[in-house]
């Protein structure tokens, strides 16, 4: 029987200053540089579990949160990426982490950035692996997301049967592959393990309270952001797929281009999903590096 993603790591919550719960979970060296890691859009703290034993390899001690209203959190109507960074002090004050490194893939590339401009004397260094761009930039192939993107704009009600619907396909999908189709169908395979299984308890547990937190958060990701990437003071670097059908490549050149200390690593071959997966060392190396040189691809 392959075991399940929840128990790679316990859940644990705490208590905000505004009574909500935050739900988080915590992989990788328990007594290393601690970094948070920010989940896709579906998603949950369950990814935080990918690559584990490098993240314990290289010294990182990585906490994932989920976001309001994803997989074991409270919801936060209304909620805007700058509360997000609040949430995300809060959380590293309960554990006594004075300062952090941030990792956003895809959806949460937006909050990891968000948590640098908005809390700049926090964030050590930023890591942004396949995220979405910020307003205006390029978006992806996928029509099914574009118009959700569109509708939840305009308001989450829109877009609410849009996620409906994805939420069906990923409640009755039975590998991955049934979920993103032929752009993830490696990712069960023998180089990945069980990725493939983590991603989908991942989305099945990100969608676990419903539609209506997901379709804010497609509002909030493609609505008008409340930074601007000329505000990130942190060391930056941007890790996305020459064949990212989700989110194209010229996002990720965007966020490189007007973050003012980011830089930008195209990776080979690869598609929305597999750098978080093939790179994860080069990732969390990078990011807790600190002043120490840099770790190569």
């Amino acid at each position: 029987m392959v075991p399940d993603p929840r128990d790679d790591s316990p859940t644990r919550d705490v208590s905000l200053p505004d009574g909500r719960t935050l739900a988080y979970a915590e992989f990788g060296d328990r007594d290393g540089e601690p970094v948070f890691f920010f989940h896709g859009t579906p998603g949950s703290r369950l990814s935080g579990s990918l690559g584990n034993d490098v993240k314990d390899e290289v010294g990182a001690r990585v906490v994932a949160p989920d976001r309001p209203g994803f997989g074991a959190s409270d919801p936060q109507p209304g909620r805007g990426f700058a509360d997000w960074a609040g949430d995300v002090a809060a959380l590293a004050d309960e554990l006594g982490i004075d300062e952090y490194g941030v990792v956003g893939f895809s959806g949460g590339g937006p909050y990891a950035l968000a948590c640098a401009a908005h809390t700049p004397e926090r964030v050590t260094r930023c890591a942004v692996v396949s995220g979405v761009g910020p307003p205006g930039a390029e978006r992806g192939d996928l029509g099914f997301e574009r118009v959700l993107a569109a509708a939840a704009r305009v308001s989450p009600h829109l877009g609410r049967p849009f996620v409906w619907l994805m939420a069906r396909v990923v409640e009755r999908a039975e590998t991955f592959t049934d979920v993103v189709g032929e752009q993830g169908s490696d990712l069960a395979g023998p180089r990945y393990g069980e990725t493939g299984r983590v991603f989908l308890a991942d989305f099945r547990e990100g969608l676990s309270q419903g539609t209506r937190p997901l379709a804010a958060e497609y509002g909030l990701l493609y609505g008008d952001w409340d930074f601007d990437l000329g505000d990130v003071d942190a060391p930056t670097r941007v890790f996305h797929g020459d064949s990212d059908e989700n989110v194209p490549l010229a996002a990720g050149d965007r966020v490189a281009d007007e973050v003012p200390n980011a830089d930008l690593t195209v990776c080979a071959d690869s598609g929305h999903f597999q750098p978080i997966v093939e790179h994860v060392r080069d990732v969390y190396g990078w990011v807790v590096a600190g002043d120490e040189e840099e770790t190569g691809e």
